[in-house]
């Protein structure tokens, strides 16, 4: 309830975007890394597209999924997705605006207690575990890996060599191969290009790494 309580006042003040009054055509609820036809999305798709089709990836779990601003941009593809999120009216104005496509869904889960992670090809937590204690990213990671996904993703940032503590909803970035987590090195990474909309923004050490399972 808790959890619930904190993305839903992130959602309905636009916190991510600096509590500005939301437009939909130049802001992403998921805020400014998620602004759809940016150069850093419309990188991170092309990169996706290549790794779905040389790696068979049918089956994603986007979660959580936000708007699915950016993201909609996959959609063309022959992908059966999957978005879940804590926030409810999110989740409400996506069915309405995706699901008539049959191969698209939407459920409103609490991802620290998830647990449905069987059967996908790809799980993209983009972004997620910077939000997240350490305690909450030690029991997702530990489900995903006794799962049978084939391949989960996340991103990370390469320049952090101490891991703060945080509560939930706040910020802060996050290396998961540094402790108390010591993952290994990734299957693939795809480098973040830098934003439009923070053009003085140095993000040169945030990846999306890839693990395969």
């Amino acid at each position: 309830f808790i959890n619930k309580t904190i993305f839903v006042s992130i959602y309905k003040s636009n916190y991510w975007n600096k509590s500005k009054e939301f437009n939909p055509i130049s802001q992403s609820y998921s805020g400014p890394g998620s602004i759809p036809n940016s150069k850093q999305t419309n990188h991170l798709i092309l990169n996706l597209e290549k790794f779905f089709l040389n790696y068979d990836i049918k089956k994603i779990l986007d979660a959580p999924c936000g708007d699915c601003a950016w993201i909609e941009g996959l959609f063309k593809m022959k992908i059966e997705y999957t978005g879940i999120d804590i926030v409810n009216e999110l989740i409400l104005k996506n069915k309405n605006k995706f699901q008539k496509n049959q191969n698209i869904n939407f459920f409103c889960e609490d991802l620290i207690d998830y647990n449905k992670y069987n059967g996908y090809d790809f799980i993209l937590l983009r972004d997620f575990f910077i939000h997240l204690p350490i305690k909450n990213i030690q029991n997702i990671l530990n489900n995903l890996k006794k799962s049978d996904c084939k391949f989960y993703a996340f991103n990370n940032y390469e320049s952090i060599t101490i891991n703060k503590e945080i509560s939930t909803g706040q910020h802060r970035k996050i290396n998961l191969m540094e402790k108390p987590f010591d993952l290994e090195k990734p299957f693939l990474k795809i480098q973040e290009v830098k934003n439009d909309n923070f053009p003085d923004k140095n993000i040169i050490d945030n990846f999306l790494y890839i693990y395969k399972n």
